[in-house]
């Protein structure tokens, strides 16, 4: 996590402090070397959301473009708590996700959220397997029988039936399964000025979105895109 307690503060990680977790109040120290971003551990040897992943350059970025007070937020429901990487001032939950997942995290983190909650995936590791597919060079249609609903036909007759006119198809060699079944808003961070919101067969081998500008996704939840644009390795 990139915040802690220190002096009644929420601070960003400063070599050889200690402070407290914001979620559990339990002592952390910061940890402040060369190779990974400055950040703030647990004494114990795990964290005390089991959710949480070992934090990136990515995640700080985009955490802060969204400002201390609205990222790494605890959420209480059912008797249960979280931690929120991202909660808007929509009461919108992102969540970042930069490693791999399993479904059944998947599955437990759209439960718990519901459904103000949104994904906003790291695609920098992957982008290298999505290739452009154009259907309207194929036969006259084309059934898709791996997504997870049921399959959509586009025909190239009329291309009027697709949902979107700016859509964009990919064929995904080694998708993510575990991705299959989600049922969240998805929208991939490839590291360039758009995102690519997903719209049909994420965690198949062929997949259906829209590029979005990363200056509309930012100013609908209300972060910061001119810090988030100071910070980026390509500037929107």
């Amino acid at each position: 996590m990139i915040w802690a307690i220190v002096s009644g503060e929420k601070v960003e990680a400063l070599p050889k402090t200690k402070g407290i977790c914001p979620a559990c109040q339990e002592p952390v120290f910061s940890k402040c070397g060369e190779t990974n971003i400055w950040h703030w551990s647990h004494f114990k040897k795990t964290d005390c959301d089991l959710w949480n992943e070992p934090e990136s350059l990515w995640h700080k970025q985009w955490k802060l473009t969204f400002g201390k007070d609205n990222n790494e937020i605890r959420i209480d429901k059912d008797g249960k708590w979280h931690i929120a990487d991202v909660l808007t001032n929509n009461k919108v939950i992102i969540e970042l996700q930069n490693s791999l997942i399993s479904k059944t995290t998947i599955r437990e983190r759209e439960e718990f959220y519901g459904e103000r909650m949104i994904w906003l995936i790291n695609g920098a590791s992957f982008k290298q397997n999505l290739i452009v597919k154009d259907f309207w060079e194929d036969e006259d249609y084309r059934m898709i029988k791996s997504l997870p609903q049921k399959p959509v036909r586009w025909i190239r007759k009329k291309p009027e039936i697709i949902k979107g006119k700016n859509d964009q198809f990919f064929d995904w060699k080694r998708p993510r399964r575990s991705w299959i079944a989600v049922e969240r808003h998805i929208f991939i961070d490839f590291n360039c000025d758009k995102l690519f919101w997903v719209k049909e067969g994420m965690g198949t081998n062929q997949i259906r979105g829209t590029y979005i500008a990363k200056t509309d996704f930012i100013k609908k939840y209300g972060g910061n895109y001119e810090y988030y644009n100071q910070h980026s390795p390509c500037p929107l």
